[in-house]
């Protein structure tokens, strides 16, 4: 009987500096919405309202994440209409 070969782990990436950030244009009635699904992402990331006037969120996240929070919010358009959108210009 073959041995089976089992791979061995590979070491945790080190810790982030700093966390990652984008932001967000969306509609007022569905900010509450937007923060409760990406809430309900295991930790994958968080929102806070940067401007209230304008609706911008700003949405933390890990670096070593970026693909699965921009995966993840590109699906969460198909239900909620927003914009994602690089840091803005000062």
């Amino acid at each position: 009987m073959a041995k089976k070969r089992t791979r061995k782990p590979r070491p945790p990436l080190p810790a982030p500096s700093w966390s990652s950030m984008l932001y967000a244009r969306i509609d007022k009635k569905y900010i509450g919405m937007f923060r409760f699904l990406l809430e309900a992402q295991d930790n994958l990331g968080y929102a806070s309202v940067v401007d209230n006037y304008e609706c911008i969120l700003k949405i933390t996240f890990s670096p070593h994440q970026e693909r699965e929070m921009r995966a993840f919010l590109k699906g969460m358009q198909t239900t909620i209409p927003f914009e994602v959108f690089e840091r803005p210009a000062t």
